[in-house]
């Protein structure tokens, strides 16, 4: 009898054990190197099952420092513990609501979200779905949904916490700070339960976009994630591959280069990227062990995979812009006019009528300079470009702006994000 082709694939299951546990939504069992993290965020919640209002937390920390990890598990143990009769002697109430804010990144999207979570719907009196056999609310008024989670909260005395991870994704301006004001006036007209939120953002400027309002009624808790160090991120590698690879196929030197390629930004989620991505290349090379070599490939490929992810994030009109600038770096812009600019090296300007150009053959209105200006600031900011100015032997006082990528996969991956179909 012929094999089955699904069957031979897991004959050859020589790297991996389990690829789950190699997941960034991931929570283990234990935290390396997050103990005082953990048991801060469980003091200021721990309130909660004294019936007792907790405060509202926000935590900052850059990109794989622990955020998300920390505040699931809490909110896990957290649940765990208000779910045992046993120990919730009090019968309190507990819901939790996680969402993401780079996908739900509105004041609607996130009461939608929150209205139709089955942390609300689930065995509760009033639940927000209970007259809606469909069992969604899309289309509803965002003060009808409001009135449907205060009911839910208030029939059962609950106390709800709503995470909202990557807060600061929310729409700019007042979508934030209407919501965060809407939510937590809640208990000023509750007679018993309590709304709490715990916001985490990679920009610790979130507090000068709420205004004075949002702030006064927030009051809340700060805290800060430091960075891993190199032999933190040792500690949370050996703990993944100890679960997820099979025994012996990944050596110290390959744990040492991943922790110290993450290290430079002391990002443990950077750091699970290349272990899989490492362990992905050596088990289709029919390798035996996950060796340094099969590290300095991942990281390649990894870069390529965070820029297209962070490209396809950039607002429609930054992606313009982009795509522009590419576009003439791969023509080679004025430089090649001019003597006495360095190679790469592009002019405001002529980036400037490039991006108009292209909007109007995506038929988009372009932005006035002065917005342009922005984007390349921000762009900068965020990696993409660098920007000088251009000094002596060039006539004029201009910024030069120049690409940080290569320019033909910015280009293909712009391409792709706003459907452009070249001749």
């Amino acid at each position: 009898m012929t094999e089955n082709i699904f069957e031979s694939e897991l004959k050859e299951q020589r790297i991996f054990r389990n690829l789950e546990v190699l997941s960034p939504h991931y929570v283990p069992p234990e935290l390396p190197h997050r103990e005082k993290e953990i048991k801060e965020v469980t003091r200021l919640i721990a309130p909660i099952l004294r019936n007792q209002k907790p405060g509202n937390v926000f935590i900052y920390g850059k990109t794989g420092t622990g955020k998300t990890c920390v505040v699931r598990y809490v909110t896990k143990k957290l649940m765990e513990f208000a779910e045992n009769p046993e120990k919730n002697t009090l019968n309190t109430v507990v819901r939790v609501s996680y969402m993401n804010c780079k996908v739900k990144n509105s004041k609607y999207q996130v009461l939608l979200r929150l209205a139709e979570d089955e942390a609300l719907n689930s065995g509760l009196k009033d639940a927000p779905l209970k007259d809606r056999p469909e069992k969604e609310l899309k289309g509803m008024d965002p003060n009808d949904l409001y009135e449907r989670i205060f009911k839910v909260v208030k029939a059962n005395g609950m106390n709800l916490i709503i995470v909202l991870d990557e807060i600061d994704m929310i729409n700019k301006g007042k979508d934030l700070n209407d919501l965060m004001y809407q939510l937590i006036r809640m208990n000023d007209e509750l007679p018993s339960g309590r709304v709490s939120i715990i916001g985490m953002s990679n920009d610790a400027r979130l507090k000068r976009r709420l205004d004075p309002r949002s702030l006064s009624t927030l009051c809340e808790e700060e805290r800060v994630f430091s960075p891993y160090n190199a032999i933190q991120i040792k500690a949370i590698l050996k703990q993944r591959i100890s679960a997820g690879f099979q025994d012996d196929v990944v050596d110290a030197a390959t744990i040492s280069k991943i922790a110290a390629y993450a290290a430079q930004d002391g990002d443990a989620r950077y750091a699970l990227r290349l272990l899989r991505k490492a362990g992905d290349i050596a088990e289709a090379s029919t390798a035996d062990k996950v060796l340094p070599e099969h590290v300095e490939n991942a990281k390649k490929a990894a870069e390529d995979d965070i820029m297209g992810e962070l490209i396809k994030n950039l607002p429609e009109h930054q992606q313009i812009v982009m795509y522009s600038i590419a576009a003439l770096a791969l023509q080679g812009g004025m430089q090649k006019r001019l003597s006495g600019l360095s190679e790469g090296d592009l002019f405001t300007g002529e980036v400037f009528e490039e991006y108009e150009k292209n909007c109007k053959n995506l038929a988009r209105n372009p932005r006035t300079i002065r917005q342009f200006s922005q984007y390349l600031s921000e762009l900068e900011m965020s990696g993409f470009i660098t920007t000088a100015m251009s000094g002596k032997g060039i006539r004029g006082n201009t910024r030069l702006i120049r690409l940080g990528y290569d320019p033909d996969e910015i280009k293909n991956t712009i391409k792709t994000c706003l459907g452009i179909e070249e001749q």
